[in-house]
């Protein structure tokens, strides 16, 4: 009976000290656990969560900062979904870090990326109003705008085929087979528009043929006109030289003739000035003798008593 008493206290000596030593490494790893992780919460409305997890890495930078501890349904906000999250106190959680899910295409497994967007911002100290931890926006994935934008294209690709398939509808494909049909009419006619083109053409060819002979001829005569117009520019040149001396003489003649003229007319002024004075004279004389002879009796007997003058006696 000693053996078995022996190996009943030797086991359950052992047992004792791994419940011990679990609870130590239990209460180290609690008590490390809230002095080095600081807890955050995440509302996501917009991100898929599909291939999160919890123990899931936080990252920031592509560093590993925290670990997700748990998430579910929102109660107080309806179609989102809290994810809380625990990371290192040193990590620089600011008021412009968001939160958002990078999915990795090859083992489908998500984590969550912080991004600062301004480095300058306060960090985050204190709970919103309403809610018991520090809160974390979220932010936008570059792969749920993929993801959108792909939505996107799909769209307008599905609407381009139905474009596309009404395009092609029967009546656009009888259309579409007359135009070609009319092209093809268009071609076998060409040959012959070739043909006349060729001739009309020739016939172009001919006519400024004849119309570079014409203009040969034209010069021609032109040149020959010129001469003409030339000798005949001479002779009237040559004629109104000898008419501009024959004018030059008949006006020297004119002057040598006013010059006589003028000494003519003064010579018959003096004349004529003579002529007047004795003519002048003598119809003194006449009038002198017509008045004695109007009286008769004064002519005879000399002037009355009463035409006598102051001092004139009768003799």
């Amino acid at each position: 009976m000693e053996p078995e008493a022996r190996y009943t206290l030797v086991g359950t000596a052992v047992l004792v000290l791994l419940s011990l030593m679990v609870a130590a490494i239990v209460w180290l790893v609690a008590s490390g656990q809230r002095r080095d992780v600081q807890t955050y919460k995440i509302y996501f409305a917009k991100q898929s969560l599909e291939g999160l997890q919890v123990r899931s890495d936080v990252r920031m930078r592509g560093i590993r900062v925290g670990a997700v501890t748990g998430f579910s349904f929102s109660k107080t906000k309806s179609g989102t979904v809290e994810v809380v999250v625990g990371v290192t106190p040193s990590t620089p959680v600011r008021q412009s870090t968001r939160a958002v899910v990078d999915r990795n295409l090859i083992t489908g497994l998500s984590t969550i990326r912080l991004i600062n967007l301004d480095e300058t911002s306060d960090r985050v100290t204190s709970p919103l109003p309403g809610e018991d931890e520090l809160v974390i926006a979220e932010g936008e994935s570059q792969l749920q705008q993929l993801t959108d934008h792909l939505s996107e294209l799909a769209l307008r690709t599905e609407e381009a085929m139905k474009l596309v398939s009404a395009t092609l509808s029967p009546q656009n494909q009888a259309a579409v087979a007359e135009t070609l049909a009319n092209f093809r009419d268009v071609s076998r006619n060409a040959a012959g528009a070739m043909k006349r083109l060729d001739g009309t053409l020739v016939t172009i060819a001919g006519t400024a043929s004849t119309m570079r002979n014409t203009t040969l001829a034209l010069r021609d005569d032109v040149r020959r006109l010129t001469d003409r117009y030339d000798t005949l520019g001479a002779q009237t040149t040559d004629s109104v030289r000898e008419m501009t001396g024959a004018v030059k003489q008949l006006g020297a003649d004119v002057g040598q003739l006013a010059s006589r003229t003028e000494l003519l007319l003064t010579d018959a002024d003096a004349e004529l000035a003579w002529t007047a004075q004795q003519l002048r004279s003598n119809a003194d004389a006449v009038g002198g003798a017509g008045r004695r002879l109007s009286d008769p009796r004064a002519a005879l007997f000399g002037p009355a008593d009463s035409n006598l003058g102051p001092g004139e006696v009768r003799r």
